[in-house]
């Protein structure tokens, strides 16, 4: 047992030799970025890496954890991403949003692009991304929200910066189209994941039973992607995609075409939304979207009315006095939702807005849907089947004659 313990040491001591050789590399790689803004800094940072490396083994205190979690990887991927990338000039880069405060791993395009570098495997992203895990920790879905939240605050030359997160160890299918969604520009390689098996379900037991008399419908970011998606537009049988999520859902439209039951669902009601879904929508209708894509959205705006995020029944055409199904959903002291999980702000924002005007929630985000019953909150919602923007995938795919 002792001769394994010591083979463990040295091995432990040889790896952390080899991480802290690495690191120095890491060190001359940077000194040619010297102009860059923040370099200084992120220099700084792998210095007392370094050190801290070279004291636990010079002490033989070193631990497995200890080169497990070294921070030596992602500045790795930061520093590599920096290689590829055009025009950069600043690196962890400091903003506020609110009471926060937002580190941007690289700025480049003359300030128009933030991007984040994530090094972290694409298992561990997707199952913190579904809520499997601890409290507190925060999925790579809450922080594109900050960091699109935080671009609007501090624009460059007028315009947004756009957001793209670099994937150095690749992402799960699922959660690179739910960031694309978002709007986030998504680099890496794309890796199908067991989980992906399980993301379109039967969504039919979610939807609220007798709200056939309420007048007032509240789209969803997701039900207006849907609706001017290209492929529930009649390109669901024109294209040979290859991404698995995309594939799965040109063979349901096939099946079960959204845009007709939706079209169904609309018909004789007055349509809402709140102004952070309209925003949303056309923040990533203008990333994400294609031409004709586009050309919809202006024209299902042009049918919705926008209220502010606290807007209530007051501010509508129509009041539902005392309506039951509305009753047992405000939230109240008794009654709040915990964000995290599938549990996201942005979409809690929007269900309470329609809670509060009293109108049916037009959804295709199940999880949340989900999440909220867990926790006791029954929004009332129509909840249809998925579909991404699917346009300018559609320019990079074969045409099916």
């Amino acid at each position: 047992m002792m001769s394994n313990n010591l083979n463990d040491s040295c091995d432990l001591l040889s790896l952390s030799q080899e991480k802290i050789q690495f690191g120095e590399t890491l060190l001359k790689t940077l000194s040619l970025h010297n102009k860059i803004e923040g370099i200084q800094k992120l220099g700084r940072k792998i210095k007392q890496e370094l050190s801290f490396l070279e004291k636990i083994s010079r002490d033989e205190s070193i631990k497995k954890e200890h080169l497990q979690c070294s921070n030596l990887t992602h500045f790795n991927a930061l520093i590599q991403t920096l290689q590829e990338l055009q025009n950069c000039q600043s690196v962890n880069k400091v903003f506020n949003l609110n009471e926060k405060k937002i580190s941007v791993d690289i700025i480049c395009d003359g300030g128009l692009t933030w991007v984040k570098v994530v090094a972290r495997n694409p298992k561990s992203l997707a199952q913190i991304s579904a809520g499997d895990t601890g409290y507190g920790v925060r999925s790579i879905i809450d922080q594109a929200e900050d960091y699109l939240n935080c671009a609007k605050q501090h624009p460059c030359l007028f315009q947004t910066p756009k957001i793209m997160f670099v994937f150095f160890s690749g992402i799960s299918n699922t959660l690179s189209e739910t960031l694309e969604e978002l709007g986030i520009i998504v680099q890496g390689n794309r890796i199908e994941h067991h989980v992906e098996n399980n993301y379109f379900t039967d969504n039919s037991d979610l939807s609220t039973k007798n709200v056939s008399h309420i007048q007032k419908i509240n789209l969803d970011v997701s039900a207006m992607l849907a609706y001017v998606s290209s492929i529930t537009n009649g390109s669901c049988t024109k294209y040979k995609f290859t991404t698995p999520v995309l594939i799965q859902q040109a063979e349901w439209e096939s099946k079960r075409p959204v845009k007709p039951i939706l079209d169904a669902y609309f018909k004789g009601k007055q349509l809402y939304c709140c102004e952070t879904a309209r925003d949303s929508f056309i923040n990533i209708i203008n990333i994400v979207g294609g031409p004709n894509e586009k050309i919809r959205g202006e024209e299902l705006l042009a049918q919705l009315i926008v209220l502010p995020d606290n807007a209530t029944a007051s501010d509508t055409e129509k009041i539902n006095a005392n309506d039951n199904c509305f009753s047992s959903v405000q939230l109240s002291a008794n009654k709040i939702l915990q964000v995290g999980g599938k549990i996201r702000e942005r979409s809690l924002i929007i269900f309470k807005f329609g809670d509060r005007i009293q109108a049916v929630t037009i959804t295709s985000n199940d999880g949340f849907v989900r999440a909220a019953k867990q926790q006791g909150i029954y929004f009332v919602v129509f909840v249809h089947e998925s579909r991404a923007l699917t346009e300018q995938k559609e320019m990079k795919v074969v045409k099916i004659v």
